[in-house]
């Protein structure tokens, strides 16, 4: 039997806790509760063209740090377990998929960025308790679109028209997974 999944458009909690021009982007939510390598690799290859970037704050586990170093794949570190993946192969979309899907099923989350001349530099994200997730060195209008991934879906955070509706977005989702209508805006 095939998982369900919705999609709706982001509630105003979440369209909050990022800091960033919000008349920018159009942001949906999707609830899905089985993040995998395969999800992610398929969302990625259908709503993008290589490279992407993923940040990945919290590589707790540490083998993560060494399965990048043992396959090459170069990184910007940001802090002791934080790292900034520039993607630019489909190879490399596997290995970071794979170590994505472990993290985020262990409660964290992670981010993928899209655009035009964006340096994993400027991707740091700063996170406080109190106050909106910001990544203060970034051009966003260099960002066409961002997505933040966590154990219980994702949010595409778009200035493209592609995915600027829950009728739209669902098409990007892998034909394995069953649309909830009901609990989607559609």
């Amino acid at each position: 039997m095939k998982k369900e999944y919705y999609v709706q458009y982001s509630d105003q909690s979440i369209i909050n806790s990022f800091d960033f021009p919000k008349d920018n982007f159009v942001s949906i939510t999707v609830g899905i509760s089985d993040i995998t390598h395969d999800l992610i690799t398929s969302l990625v290859q259908k709503m993008f063209c290589l490279p992407v970037f993923f940040v990945l704050e919290s590589m707790i586990f540490g083998y993560e740090k060494e399965t990048l170093i043992e396959n090459k794949v170069s990184f910007y570190e940001f802090s002791s377990d934080g790292a900034i993946i520039k993607v630019d192969s489909v190879e490399k979309l596997n290995l970071v998929s794979g170590l994505a899907e472990v993290l985020v099923n262990n409660g964290l989350s992670i981010f993928i960025f899209y655009g035009d001349g964006i340096v994993e530099q400027n991707l740091i994200p700063s996170r406080q308790w109190n106050k909106p997730i910001q990544f203060k060195n970034v051009d966003i209008y260099k960002v066409d679109t961002f997505i933040e991934v966590e154990e219980v879906g994702f949010t595409i955070f778009s200035k493209s028209d592609l995915f600027n509706s829950p009728g739209k977005v669902k098409n990007y989702i892998p034909d394995y997974y069953s649309l909830d209508i009901n609990s989607s805006d559609i």
